[in-house]
């Protein structure tokens, strides 16, 4: 019940975790896989008439066709939508910087029927400034993560005729989550280093004309380099599918945790049986 990835404790951009509060995590593992594999590039618009802000909710995953997926038990899937605030992230990579080092950590209303949830079940995380509208109009982004052809202007595709034909640039696609590094403001670092030069090992065109900023978010402190292009085009979108790693229920001050959520995992522990989430009781 106690081993399996947790996402670190510390101080978020959204603050600590609070005394009686239930939290959904997708925990960090040395034997985990790289956080880009689970960002949604280009990132999708958030569906129509769904609310989602300051309301995580459930939602049943189903087929094109409409059937409902269903999980090894025969049990129907169900995954969990949540919208990351720009009140506590502005920006979309505040969210992703923080997860790659600490791992994910989303408080949810204990109301929540989270006996539905089990470990095939996934975070679907949406933000504000998550998808870039006007993309074509501007520049490709420095590098794109996911490799995604034709996003970014480092990636060129391979041609289909001999082996010796030269490598022809791809036609740009869009919009790619990695642009959004790019169009946080200068003055929205907290530190703004020197322009770096050949010695950096960044070769690129603009590297050396474009600043190298800090930027701080709670405990997590990351680099980019923007270009001065307008932000105004960013939009809602889904730009991550997490996996569930385990409930984390914060203890009040007497050791106790919220009941109600209590009840609902170890209901769920009792339905899913091997393919239930797991959970621990923390103070922080």
């Amino acid at each position: 019940m106690f081993d399996f990835p947790k996402a670190d404790p510390v101080e978020r951009g959204c603050g600590d975790r609070e005394p009686g509060g239930v939290y959904c995590e997708s925990g960090l593992s040395p034997y985990g896989r790289p956080l880009e594999e689970f960002l949604i590039d280009p990132p999708l618009p958030v569906p129509d008439g769904l609310d989602l802000v300051n309301k995580p909710q459930l939602w049943q995953r189903r087929l094109p066709d409409g059937q409902p997926v269903l999980d090894a038990a025969g049990n129907p899937i169900y995954d969990l939508l949540i919208w990351v605030g720009e009140q506590h992230y502005p920006y979309c990579p505040d969210y992703i910087e923080e997860t790659r080092r600490y791992g994910a950590s989303r408080r949810l209303n204990p109301n929540l029927d989270l006996s539905r949830l089990s470990c095939t079940s996934r975070m679907i995380l949406a933000h504000a400034r998550a998808r870039n509208t006007v993309w074509q109009t501007q520049c490709p982004p420095e590098c794109c993560h996911k490799d995604v052809s034709g996003h970014a202007d480092n990636v060129e595709a391979d041609s289909e005729s001999v082996a010796e034909t030269t490598p022809s640039p791809m036609p740009q696609a869009g919009p790619c989550l990695f642009k959004a590094w790019e169009l946080i403001p200068q003055d929205a670092a907290q530190t703004v280093l020197p322009e770096p030069g050949p010695e950096s090992g960044d070769t690129s065109a603009n590297a050396f004309t474009r600043p190298l900023c800090l930027r701080a978010t709670g405990s997590t402190i990351y680099q980019y380099r923007p270009t001065g292009e307008s932000e105004d085009g960013l939009a809602p979108g889904l730009f991550a599918i997490l996996p569930i790693t385990g409930f984390a229920l914060i203890r009040f001050a007497d050791g106790s945790v919220n009941e109600r959520a209590k009840e609902k995992v170890l209901a769920g522990l009792e339905s899913h049986g091997e393919y239930a989430i797991p959970f621990y009781e923390n103070d922080r």
